[in-house]
């Protein structure tokens, strides 16, 4: 069986440059919107988990606003890369293996990063991060929209990484069994992608 994860991790080593070179600019106002809802939320000086902060640009969002802010990843180039942008503590980790104890967070910033993990083992990764939320607290989950899951050209060619979509119905339902209640979802066309936005609160 390929080890998806591993071969994820090597191709944003391998794209970091192009990554941060499309990326780090203005970023969409649907995505401004869903921060500043989270920071609302959560209140100045609460500390949130970023899962997935690639080169950092949402992490120094949210530090710009007054959060402290954790971030995790599988790359280690973009660890790297992130660590010239950002001041939090930033972390070489496995989404559904959390290195962290039990209700330590105020809240979740999950961008574009639960689409690059299997859809079998989407349950255990969204589990572990209702672990470590506090009850009360918000996630805000964004991937893309669509069907079945996919190795893709993206940013580097002959560089491929793994995609999962998902239906609206079909998310709503992993949340909901994960320990989540669904307060918003919504959807968007950008990047040439269909978007899914879901804005969840930990019971």
């Amino acid at each position: 069986m390929i080890d998806i994860s591993r071969h994820v991790q090597a191709a944003y080593d391998q794209m970091v440059l192009a990554y941060a070179d499309r990326n780090l600019g203005t970023m969409a106002d649907n995505l401004i919107a869903l921060e500043e809802r989270l920071v609302r939320h959560t209140g100045r000086g609460a500390h949130i988990i970023d899962v997935g902060c690639e080169t950092g640009r949402d992490m120094a969002w949210f530090e710009s606003h007054g959060l402290a802010v954790t971030g995790i990843d599988l790359s280690s180039g973009m660890l790297t890369y992130a660590r010239g942008h950002v001041s939090g503590y930033l972390l070489a980790m496995h989404m559904g293996h959390l290195g962290f104890r039990h209700a330590q967070f105020d809240g979740a910033w999950y961008c574009a990063s639960l689409l690059h993990v299997p859809k079998r083992e989407a349950l255990d990764a969204l589990g572990e991060i209702r672990r470590v939320l506090k009850s009360g607290s918000m996630l805000i989950v964004s991937l893309q929209e669509g069907d079945g899951e996919s190795w893709e050209e993206g940013y580097v060619p002959g560089v491929r990484h793994f995609f999962a979509r998902y239906q609206a119905d079909e998310m709503r339902r992993i949340l909901c069994s994960t320990g989540f209640s669904v307060d918003d979802m919504g959807s968007w066309h950008g990047n040439n992608r269909d978007w899914l936005s879901c804005v969840c609160i930990a019971q």
